[in-house]
């Protein structure tokens, strides 16, 4: 059994929790913890640990699914709460990113990323037994699936472009009710890793599609293209956050079954 708690998230579901717009899991396995992104500006992790009664100490692994700072800002606060734990990241957090439609806004990547000893994730790597983490290859990826709107990146020859979003990782996780899929906020695009995931690791369906969906960048017009997609691969459990917002998630619970909203404090057994 493999149990996972929303650490960090935009909204919280117990009180004494802190919000923010940042996003942290803890996944307990039997091979071993993982902590899966560590939150944002705010530094409300360490405090949800607290409560939620998660020693950091017993976190064996780190794992990044971009370097966007909503998801990495807390990584100062792990290095000093969780010393002996191994890093995760792909190559692409070296990238300087930068945020807003005048690209003026330190967005994540760069320095703080150049020195941080962490495994490269490429294209996936078992973190340990039951954990897998993944990227998928530029080739992979349906454009119209992909929205890098606001959102850039700096080459290596100081040209500032569009984000391309060579860091986003995610995570398959084998529980004893099947496959699952752990998102950060699926920059490489929702369906995209859903069809890749299933063609490299042979699977047929997903026991639960878990974390921020970026569906919050699709058009009103765009969202039955989403949805209609998102059906090609059978899921049980949808528990959406984080950067899927409220019209995505309104349209996911009316086309599928069981869909919950998963904000810091829930918890879930794959």
């Amino acid at each position: 059994m493999i149990r996972a708690t929303i650490v960090v998230e935009n909204m919280c579901q117990q009180q004494g929790l802190y919000a923010e717009w940042g996003y942290s899991v803890y996944l307990e396995t039997p091979a071993g913890n993982l902590l899966w992104d560590t939150g944002g500006y705010l530094h409300v992790l360490e405090h949800n640990l607290r409560f939620l009664g998660i020693d950091p100490n017993q976190i064996a692994h780190v794992a990044l699914s971009h370097s966007h700072f909503d998801h990495t800002a807390g990584l100062m606060d792990v290095l000093r709460l969780c010393p002996r734990a191994r890093y995760w990241g792909a190559e692409g957090l070296k990238l300087q990113r930068w945020a807003d439609a005048d690209q003026a806004r330190n967005g994540g990547g760069g320095p703080l990323f150049e020195k941080l000893p962490y495994t490269p994730v490429d294209p996936w790597r078992e973190i340990m037994p039951g954990i897998i983490a993944f990227t998928v290859p530029q080739q992979e990826r349906d454009p119209r699936f992909v929205n890098s709107k606001n959102m850039w990146e700096e080459t290596p020859d100081g040209q500032i472009v569009p984000d391309t979003f060579q860091d986003d990782v995610s995570l398959l996780v084998k529980g004893d009710r099947g496959y699952s899929l752990v998102l950060g906020c699926a920059h490489a695009g929702l369906p995209n890793i859903m069809q890749y995931a299933a063609k490299t690791f042979g699977i047929d369906r997903f026991d639960t599609v878990m974390g921020g969906t970026h569906l919050v960048a699709a058009s009103d017009e765009a969202l039955p293209v989403w949805m209609q997609a998102l059906e090609a691969i059978p899921v049980t459990r949808w528990r959406p956050n984080h950067c899927t917002g409220f019209k995505a998630a309104a349209h996911l619970a009316k086309r599928f079954d069981d869909v919950l909203w998963a904000g810091a404090g829930y918890r879930i057994e794959f």
